[in-house]
């Protein structure tokens, strides 16, 4: 059997790089797959810029244009494991704010069967995140309904 040639990547920044698709990759290698074909210095300014809108425009065509719908902030829920059936977005955004999950690993896993690893406290998932370089950009996140849930102040 001949494997199928990869599509284009829906991810748009990635696109503009010419990253092909396979769905079995993260977003996150993806990206890094492309910065070490540019040469892009992990943490560097360019590094950064581009991993910033990467993470941003993942966000915006997963759930950023809907937070306004209860389906997706249930969806949300049920992405980070928490099983209950919410009626309303307060109810959401109460059970979402006692959770501590990476953002990225949000995104990066959320065509995928997975959960993200949920940490029992904020200096776990600082600890995580600063280890793993997996960082969202904190005014992005603060701008948005949604994402301001998630974020943790880690720094």
């Amino acid at each position: 059997m001949v494997p199928l040639a990869p599509t284009e990547h829906p991810n748009q920044v990635l696109r503009k790089f010419g990253a092909p698709h396979n769905p079995e990759f993260p977003l996150s290698f993806a990206f890094g797959l492309v910065g070490l074909q540019r040469g892009w210095k992990p943490g560097s300014k360019t590094w950064k810029k581009n991993w910033n809108a990467c993470m941003n425009c993942e966000y915006d065509r997963l759930i950023g244009y809907r937070v306004t719908s209860l389906t997706t902030w249930q969806q949300l829920c049920a992405k980070v494991g928490i099983k209950d059936s919410f009626r309303s977005i307060k109810q959401c955004k109460k059970a979402l704010a006692r959770v501590h999950v990476n953002i990225v690993d949000v995104l990066d896993l959320w065509n995928f069967d997975t959960i993200p690893i949920r940490f029992q406290n904020k200096e776990a998932l600082a600890t995580y995140t600063k280890a793993n370089q997996k960082f969202f950009g904190r005014h992005l996140a603060k701008q948005d309904k949604v994402l301001r849930v998630l974020l943790r102040k880690l720094l």
